[in-house]
């Protein structure tokens, strides 16, 4: 994809969290964002609960295998410290990577789910949620985090009014 064109479509990633009137709104828009500029095959995003080091969906490209709600305990995980409390990103190559570090490996697995690119959802210095997208082993790199980024950036407003 051309630089103009991922700009134009992060404009209107932009626009519509803008002009979103629910948060399902602004989710979708993120969701059509990373899958046209990055790619998925699952995208979801979560809300993070610092006193609890819990996570909660709060969507779910396929609500099917991953309904909004679902909550996931990260209290003293390495996953929990890289990307809740240190703010960075996590990149699993493989299943491998997945198996070490979710409990819902399995079902992740049993829908060809083998890489995933979770991207901490930040303001104030503090994580508030996370972008989650998941393909095809070996789909995610490092040159993918800085459009991730920018995605997750956007569901600030909508996390933090929740």
């Amino acid at each position: 994809m051309q630089q103009t064109d991922q700009l134009d479509a992060l404009a209107t990633f932009t626009r519509l969290v803008g002009e979103a009137t629910t948060d399902s709104d602004a989710f979708q828009a993120a969701d059509r964002a990373a899958g046209q500029l990055i790619g998925h095959r699952l995208c979801t995003i979560m809300a993070f609960h610092a006193d609890a080091m819990e996570v909660e969906r709060c969507y779910s490209s396929n609500p099917e295998a991953y309904p909004a709600g679902g909550r996931k305990q990260k209290r003293d995980t390495d996953w929990g410290r890289h990307v809740l409390q240190e703010g960075r990103y996590y990149i699993g190559y493989e299943a491998a990577d997945i198996r070490r570090h979710f409990n819902d490996h399995e079902l992740i697995d049993s829908l060809g789910l083998r890489s995933i690119l979770n991207i901490p959802v930040r303001c104030h210095g503090k994580t508030i949620g996370t972008l989650n997208l998941l393909h095809e082993a070996g789909y995610y790199d490092e040159s993918q985090v800085g459009l991730a980024s920018i995605i997750a950036s956007g569901l600030a407003g909508t996390l933090l009014s929740r």
